[in-house]
């Protein structure tokens, strides 16, 4: 059944796309002429070429520590550190688990399970130098994925995360992680 709508959306969009939209007896107006000629693109000259300036190894670890303070500020935070271990939290606050991936190269980490008390509250992601991958041209590179959680009720329950190409399913994980969590008015 769903198929059949998809191909007859497809369908209706293709002869829509095609269709002549102009009464028979409009006369069709051409578009207006550009009054200024379309500027050429030059190239540049490789000598003309200014990088623009790496950061100090100081100003990169700076940015990095000011980075994860913001992202640790106002939640419980999760990291890598918590993998296999216990949280607690109380009931209204929220819980970030953050995740350094390659999201990039296809490789994101995925919710498998979350405790049924535990509400998705957003999903985010940062890069892991910021100093240098905020620079212009710059492409690639780790970034951390992180998952907010609000706790709604109490409970005790395990969160379950997998790392991998979403389009490789039939390919094991490249990496699992486990976080049990309790609530607590």
């Amino acid at each position: 059944m769903t198929r059949g709508i998809i191909v007859t959306g497809l369908a209706t969009l293709a002869l829509a796309a095609c269709s002549h939209f102009s009464k028979p007896d409009e006369a069709v107006t051409p578009p207006p002429a550009a009054e200024e000629p379309a500027k050429q693109e030059t190239a540049v000259e490789p000598d003309a070429y200014v990088p623009p300036e790496m950061p100090t190894a100081e100003q990169a670890a700076k940015a990095a520590a000011d980075a994860q303070a913001a992202a640790e500020a106002g939640v419980v935070y999760a990291g890598i550190d918590k993998k296999g271990g216990e949280v607690a939290l109380k009931v209204g606050e929220t819980l970030r688990i953050e995740l350094q991936s390659i999201p990039t190269a296809g490789y994101v980490w995925t919710l498998v399970k979350a405790p049924d008390f535990m509400a998705l509250a957003g999903e985010g992601g940062r890069p892991t130098d910021p100093a240098n991958q905020s620079l212009p041209g710059f492409t690639g590179g780790n970034h951390y994925l992180s998952f907010d959680f609000t706790a709604a009720k109490p409970g005790k329950g395990k969160f379950k995360l997998t790392e991998g190409r979403p389009w490789e399913s039939d390919e094991p994980p490249m990496d699992t992680y486990e976080l049990t969590v309790t609530v607590t008015e």
